[in-house]
């Protein structure tokens, strides 16, 4: 394995450098002139990383690698502002993004046999095609339900005997309770394992889901700017999620130094394409806390495991699976008549559904309400952040001076979701 990535980190230099003239630029400085300057592995530590600014200051082409008209697909997640992240895919990037998805789906156990319905979103969101085309693979059946729709959702997982849900953890907690709720009786449903992925997934989520259903969760790791699913899944083991590392090559870094930590600190997660066509990045900044193991797992299997991530650096928010920041909230406010710059998001959990609310303060609510403008304000306001972050969320229109002021970093985001489960709100 380390010759593999230590072959392929060579191949991947000497391809960024002839591709792609950020990388030309940035190697150049840092005195790699060619692979054959990577002596070691050790020697990646000298390339200098690329961050989420970097993919936002050369949108949307500037990490492109191949002509346009060898791109097979483009996916997107939200970025930092209201333009998304893009992830480019050529023919072979797609059959390696396959390969990758069906691999995760076999630690998760899932096989031939199974009937798995993919409970995501279909779209510009990686997951769902990820699992997909990872499933077709593997051979078994698919029933693409994306999302919503809950009531069919669970008249397939029961009359199709669905053996395999993929979900978000807490859209998958939420059809748990609901099954557990139905007259039908639970040995009616043929599901043996839930598969989880797109946000943060806490014990006592899986703790519900395992308890409600009686069958195993397995976990999933994945970003836009790494194929999508097929990073890293987790097997029947449950203690890490392996990383296809041969497509990945990780490290964990000190988030403020940089500088590489020992194996087992915990840190940030830094992932080099090691296999990529339309869009390689290298030494690229996850901004996720986590750590690794590369001790052998009690499945057999020795590729490195990685811990759930459980906070990240920066100041992005995952709700509903999707990738939330304040800028872009931000960038919602911006330019409407009648708001002030002021707001504060709150995340609370309901039952086992995330909600957020935006409260916004007004400019001069007096005169909006005499001249009955704040339904129209508040209607622009839904409209702007549908268009910018995809996911709905409510919306409140307050009084100048309710919000609290901040003298040094504003925190304008209260995320209750987590701290609620574990008091059992």
């Amino acid at each position: 394995m380390r010759r593999l990535q230590l072959n392929r980190l060579r191949q991947m230099v000497d391809y960024c450098i002839e591709k792609i003239p950020f990388y030309t630029e940035q190697l150049s400085r840092a005195g790699i002139l060619s692979g054959r300057d990577i002596k070691d592995l050790k020697d990646i530590e000298r390339i200098p990383f690329t961050t989420k600014d970097d993919l936002k200051n050369n949108y949307p082409n500037g990490f492109l690698a191949v002509p346009r008209d060898k791109i097979a697909r483009i996916h997107a997640s939200s970025g930092t502002t209201g333009k998304p992240t893009l992830g480019y895919y050529t023919k072979r990037d797609m059959k390696t993004w396959a390969e990758a998805s069906a691999r995760v789906l076999c630690l998760n156990s899932i096989e031939a046999e199974d009937v798995l319905q993919i409970s995501v979103g279909y779209g510009l969101f990686t997951g769902a095609l990820g699992f997909h085309q990872g499933a077709e693979l593997i051979g078994c059946t698919i029933v693409p339900a994306s999302t919503g729709n809950t009531q069919k959702q669970l008249v397939m997982l029961h009359d199709v005997g669905v053996t395999a849900l993929m979900a978000t953890p807490s859209y998958a907690t939420y059809l748990a309770d609901l099954i557990s709720q139905t007259k039908i009786p639970g040995d009616e449903y043929k599901i043996t394992k839930v598969l989880l992925g797109a946000e943060r997934c806490t014990n006592g989520m899986r703790n519900t889901i395992e308890k409600k259903l009686g069958v195993p969760t397995f976990d999933n790791y994945g970003l836009t700017e790494c194929f999508g699913p097929g990073v890293a899944g987790e097997c029947d083991a449950h203690c890490g999620m392996h990383i296809s590392e041969d497509l990945f090559y990780p490290e964990i870094i000190n988030p403020t130094s940089g500088k590489t930590l020992p194996e087992g600190e915990e840190g940030e997660l830094v992932f080099t394409s090691l296999y990529r066509e339309a869009m390689p990045l290298l030494r690229y900044r996850t901004r996720d806390i986590t750590s690794l193991n590369y001790e052998t797992c009690a499945c057999g299997r020795t590729s490195v495991r990685m811990k759930a991530p459980y906070a990240r650096t920066d100041d992005m928010i995952v709700f509903k699976g999707v990738n939330v920041f304040p800028s872009q909230i931000e960038c919602a406010i911006d330019g409407i008549d009648g708001l002030s710059p002021h707001y504060h998001l709150k995340l609370e959990r309901d039952g086992y559904q995330d909600t957020a609310t935006l409260f916004v303060e007004l400019v001069d609510p007096l005169e909006l309400y005499a001249e009955n403008k704040i339904h129209a304000i508040n209607e622009q306001l839904q409209k702007r952040l549908s268009e910018i972050i995809i996911v709905k969320m409510k919306t409140k229109l307050v009084n100048p001076g309710t919000l609290q002021r901040f003298t040094g970093k504003a925190k304008r985001v209260e995320d209750l979701r987590y701290s609620q489960e574990s008091t059992g709100q």
